[in-house]
């Protein structure tokens, strides 16, 4: 006759309940997470798409206006595809009374052109243009 002994020390040959549990809660914090940093890299780009072409667009404006013979202060709005929308405002900076006559024939203008794009987006660019002007 043969003599058993039960124990409960006997090994296991799998995983219990509680520990794939653990292991799929674990896993799927993990993905979740992974998930959110893709989802906003995606945002980030973007983001950076946008401004990168009203960036563009605000510079075609502005060079335009560089490449005009003659400026006249008043204001101008262009649209693009993609809903970016351009506006170029042109002013006359005010002469300072002490310059002589020759030096007022100088005309200095600012230019201020102004590129948004949906949802909120908004670039504003500055510069000036001074040109000697001839009499006609």
């Amino acid at each position: 006759m043969r003599l058993t002994l039960c124990s409960g020390l006997q090994k296991s040959k799998g995983f219990s309940l509680l520990e794939v549990m653990v292991s799929i809660s674990i896993l799927g914090i993990a993905l979740v997470t992974l998930f959110q940093l893709f989802s906003i890299s995606l945002r980030s780009v973007k983001k950076s798409e946008d401004y990168s072409m009203a960036l563009i667009h605000a510079r075609s404006i502005m060079d335009e206006a560089y490449a005009l013979p003659k400026l006249t202060a008043g204001s101008e709005s262009f649209d693009f595809e993609g809903g970016f929308k351009g506006i170029r405002t042109v002013s006359s900076v005010s002469s300072r009374n002490d310059l002589k006559p020759s030096e007022e024939k100088i005309k200095t203008y600012e230019i201020t052109v102004t590129v948004s794009w949906p949802p909120s987006g908004k670039l504003e660019l500055k510069g000036l243009k001074t040109y000697y002007e001839t009499e006609e």
